[in-house]
């Protein structure tokens, strides 16, 4: 029995150890609280960086302490074995434990209710650091766990009534043991008052509870009509308005780091897109061009920017490379398999066009082409959750390659609340672009439009001043319109509306 009580002591020794540490972490967490409650439009990669290296420390230490707990509740089931001092011992391990977890968990909760956009981010595994998927859902869920208040109202009777027994019977503690027992005894009514004080919490925990279950049930079936209903076109005309020729012309004018934007007429998916423009994507052009436009800077040991990229993102160098010499055009986007690396035909092969550019120099924009090739192969986010980063969306791809950083000026995307997230639409770039246009702080000057023509067949070249607008046309009064204007339409207009206005319930807050 000698060398299980040891273990317990080396146990309550180390508990200790991890509840001072975890409560370090929060008191850097609430002195940088202005950190965390700060306008995430304008939070740089450092600062979110700064969050999510305090995030880690205090997973770490919970994830700890929340391993002896669990480790010596299973032990006190198993009742033939533990003797009345070892008991006592198992059960502090799990009373200070669930004290400081519990304790720490609504001073951590206070904090990021404070920034609800946070907990996307917060949520997001990160395998490398043994943080679990829903991970702060799980922590705060515990604040208001049933279960665990009831322990820890029968663990505080139990210690009450074991202190007088040892005080009676005069049973020498270790010093450890004796400073874990009182950090426990002292913070059990705090405890119960930050809770009562955080009543919000508990009422936001609740509701949080019902809401993230009905997503993890209605989310697969979210993600299943979006990939179904993707490329579908619901009209009869094969080609599309901009003509090859078109491209021939227009791409001449691009330069890698462009912002290009698109939209075809009767897809599905622009049902529940909000906009007129429906997505996005970045122009690399091929590997000449790039040493071309890069072709005065140098990067690692003296290396062409077509090099840089062969040595350190050697997937898209393969991507661009051509056997025969023939250099394709390029673009990099987000679309149903993930982040790619398509041909140009892919957005510009379509019904409207344009192309945007960032007034940034060359270096920024390159150190954004190389920050976009990073998200290579990334799954699709159906969820549209720009805080997250382990699947993008397509004109999140934009927001986070053009996000300035302490080694980058960068470009101020507008974000707008949707459903409890922050979101980036394509049209909202173009919104940006009128609102900014012809002003000293305008961040994207003009490059291309081509503006599609039912009546004509043709997309027709069109200026600035025509494009700033575009993103105030109606998603839905132009699929009326065209409806009853365009002869291209086979199908019964009834029919169709009816579809429509079925997949709009199904499809309205779905995609952005």
């Amino acid at each position: 029995m000698c060398l299980v009580h040891e273990t317990v002591n080396e146990e309550i020794k180390k508990s200790l150890e991890l509840i001072k540490e975890l409560e370090h972490v929060m008191n850097e967490i609430q002195s940088n609280e202005s950190l965390f409650i700060s306008n995430i439009q304008n939070m740089s990669l450092c600062d979110k960086q700064s969050i999510l290296d305090k995030w880690i420390s205090y997973v770490k230490c919970y994830n700890e302490l929340n391993y002896i707990r669990e480790k010596y509740k299973n032990k006190l089931l198993l009742k033939n074995v533990l003797d009345s001092d070892n008991k006592y011992k198992n059960v502090l391990l799990i009373y200070a434990s669930t004290i400081a977890i519990r304790k720490n968990s609504v001073l951590l909760a206070g904090v990021i209710d404070k920034n609800k956009y946070l907990e996307s981010m917060l949520n997001e595994p990160r395998v490398e650091h043994n943080i679990n998927k829903k991970q702060y859902y799980y922590i705060t869920q515990e604040i208001t766990e049933i279960s665990y208040m009831i322990s820890l109202y029968r663990n505080k009777h139990y210690f009450d009534f074991k202190d007088n027994y040892y005080k009676v019977y005069k049973f020498e503690k270790d010093e450890s043991e004796i400073q874990l027992l009182d950090y426990a005894s002292y913070n059990y009514l705090n405890v119960i008052k930050l809770v009562r004080n955080h009543r919000n919490i508990v009422k936001n925990n609740m509701i949080n509870f019902f809401g993230k279950n009905v997503f993890d049930f209605w989310f697969p079936f979210q993600k299943w009509v979006a990939i179904s209903i993707t490329g579908i076109d619901y009209s009869s005309r094969k080609e599309k308005y901009i003509s090859d020729k078109d491209i021939n012309i227009f791409k001449e004018e691009l330069v890698p780091g462009d912002v290009l934007l698109k939209r075809n007429n009767y897809q599905l998916t622009n049902i529940g897109l909000p906009g007129f423009w429906t997505h996005t994507g970045i122009y690399i052009g091929c590997l000449e061009k790039l040493d071309k436009y890069f072709g005065d800077m140098l990067l690692g040991d003296c290396l062409c920017v077509s090099e840089y990229v062969k040595v350190i993102y050697p997937k898209v160098y393969d991507s661009l490379w051509s056997e025969d010499g023939n250099n394709g055009e390029y673009i990099i986007e987000v679309i149903a398999p993930g982040v790619v690396i398509s041909p140009l035909d892919a957005i510009a092969k379509v019904d409207y066009f344009s192309a945007l550019r960032p007034k940034l120099s060359k270096e920024d924009k390159l150190k954004a082409l190389f920050t976009a090739f990073e998200s290579l192969g990334k799954a699709y986010d159906y969820n549209f959750d720009i805080m997250t980063d382990n699947a993008i969306f397509c004109s999140e791809l934009i927001y986070k390659s053009y996000l300035g950083s302490s080694n980058k000026k960068g470009i101020t995307f507008d974000l707008q609340p949707k459903v409890g997230r922050l979101l980036l639409s394509p049209n909202s770039i173009i919104k940006k672009f009128d609102v900014e246009f012809n002003t000293e702080n305008a961040e994207l000057e003009f490059v291309v439009f081509y503006d599609g023509n039912a009546r004509e067949g043709k997309a027709i070249r069109r200026n600035a001043t025509d494009l700033k607008n575009t993103w105030k046309l109606s998603r839905w009064k132009m699929v009326k319109r065209r409806f009853f204007l365009d002869k291209e339409i086979n199908y019964p207009v009834v029919k169709l509306n009816s579809v429509l206005s079925k997949l709009k319930i199904i499809l309205d807050g779905m995609f952005y």
